[in-house]
């Protein structure tokens, strides 16, 4: 819709009302502030959602792979060239053979169930959220580190991966480390429910691990319950003989996770199914969807409200300037022009409101954590606890096609109020609005 300069001049010098239209600057200022409050808000809970799935989901894939194999109930044979045949699919950079189970660590008075996980070495030292804490390169080791250290003991002992396979050795998560009060170089007993007969009769299997390492991820999950050691040492401990619990694939960025899907499945045959991150956490991601629809909704409605206060301003705004549109009419002044200005009006509120909102949420966005960490320090409360989201910090992704539909969203809004007002300006009878003077 074309403004004319004329229309642009008088909508913008109705817009600073002079000291006796004073209260009708006052809703305008109040219509702005909400619209801006409104978009800033809702682009910074859509930015946390949005960094929230992607970081879980990046922390997941890179722990676990982006595709698994799972065998039968006799499990997969570690034996056979499954492994060659997979790692020859196009788009696979990695597959890892994995033996998992649940068992007790025990620790001194401290007793844990946690998750035992047997890999290979080669593998365990390729997979950078497990080795970057303890023997990646110094900028990543320090960042790694800071996810859970925090402002603690810099001469914590963090191990080595050198040696990780000679006997039956762990690393172990640095929260785990914390619940069960081990170090580097403690002696972890770990008791499998899988029994074994001895002369005193049944008991259940149990191997003394020694802790090689600690690793931090960054998942609260997988550094408080997480144990990894050697795959030959699980498979014993669990009684699995040769066979495996799953594969897991690695698929290389770019590559349509469907289709090699498919291409690995074909690999895999009648050996057991694969299954991608999706439906291994489809509850969880489908929660996290679910939640980030329901808050889009409820700060829409906020953008909504604070837009329709474009209302009652313009309203008050058409019947003060009853005798000045009059005075317009008279002088030639269309309908049409009437009402462009008074829209123009509201597009003005809507547009600063918006614009201010955007600079406001992007701000608060890109600074989240910070911003985060210092309300957590002066006023000692928690606002993200980590045992609940799992991660160790507030993520943020700024999508800017939200971003543009957000702003776009605020704008139709403005519209969509000031056309009653606008309207109603347009259908004023100047004979009326002179007499009202």
């Amino acid at each position: 819709m074309p403004f004319a300069a004329i229309e642009r001049l008088i909508a913008f010098r109705y817009l600073r009302a002079r000291r006796e239209e004073g209260f009708i600057s006052v809703i305008a200022g109040f219509s702005l502030v909400g619209i801006t409050l409104g978009v800033g808000t809702l682009i910074v809970v859509m930015a946390v959602m949005n960094g929230f799935r992607v970081e879980m989901l990046r922390q997941m894939s890179s722990m676990s792979g982006q595709l698994g194999v799972q065998g039968t109930s006799d499990g997969l044979d570690s034996s056979s060239d499954l492994l060659t045949r997979i790692d020859a699919v196009p788009g696979v950079v990695g597959a890892a053979p994995a033996a998992e189970g649940q068992v007790m660590a025990v620790a001194g008075n401290h007793v844990r169930g946690v998750v035992l996980r047997g890999m290979r070495p080669q593998d365990i030292k390729a997979r950078t959220p497990l080795s970057a804490a303890i023997d990646g390169p110094p900028d990543l080791r320090a960042r790694y580190r800071a996810q859970c250290r925090g402002e603690e003991d810099k001469t914590f002992d963090w191990g080595t991966l050198e040696g990780f396979g000679d006997g039956f050795s762990i690393i172990i998560g640095r929260r785990l480390a914390d619940l069960l009060g081990v170090k580097v170089g403690d002696v972890v007993q770990l008791v499998s429910p899988v029994s074994v007969a001895t002369p005193l009769g049944v008991m259940p299997r149990s191997a003394a691990a020694r802790v090689a390492a600690v690793f931090c991820a960054g998942m609260y999950d997988y550094d408080a319950n997480f144990v990894y050691a050697p795959l030959a040492d699980v498979q014993r401990l669990l009684d699995l003989g040769s066979k495996l619990t799953g594969i897991e694939v690695f698929v290389s960025e770019g590559m349509p996770l469907s289709s090699t899907r498919r291409l690995v499945a074909a690999a895999v045959g009648a050996q057991g199914w694969v299954f991608d991150w999706l439906q291994a956490n489809f509850g969880f991601f489908s929660a996290i969807q679910a939640q980030t629809n329901v808050m889009f909704l409820v700060l829409t409605m906020i953008v909504l409200v604070a837009a329709f206060n474009i209302v009652s301003s313009l309203v008050m705004l058409v019947r003060t300037k009853a005798a000045d549109i009059a005075i317009l009419r008279t002088m030639g002044a269309t309908r049409a022009t009437i009402m462009r200005v008074f829209l123009l009006d509201g597009l003005a509120i809507g547009g600063i409101g918006t614009a201010l909102g955007v600079v406001l949420g992007l701000a608060f966005a890109r600074n989240i954590e910070a911003i985060r960490q210092w309300l957590q320090r002066t006023f000692d409360i928690v606002l993200f606890d980590e045992t609940l989201y799992l991660l160790a910090e507030l993520p943020a992704r700024i999508e800017w096609s939200e971003v543009a539909a957000i702003a776009a969203m605020a704008m139709v809004f403005a519209l969509l109020a000031s056309l009653y007002p606008a309207a109603r300006a347009a259908r004023l009878d100047p004979i009326e609005g002179l007499h009202r003077e």
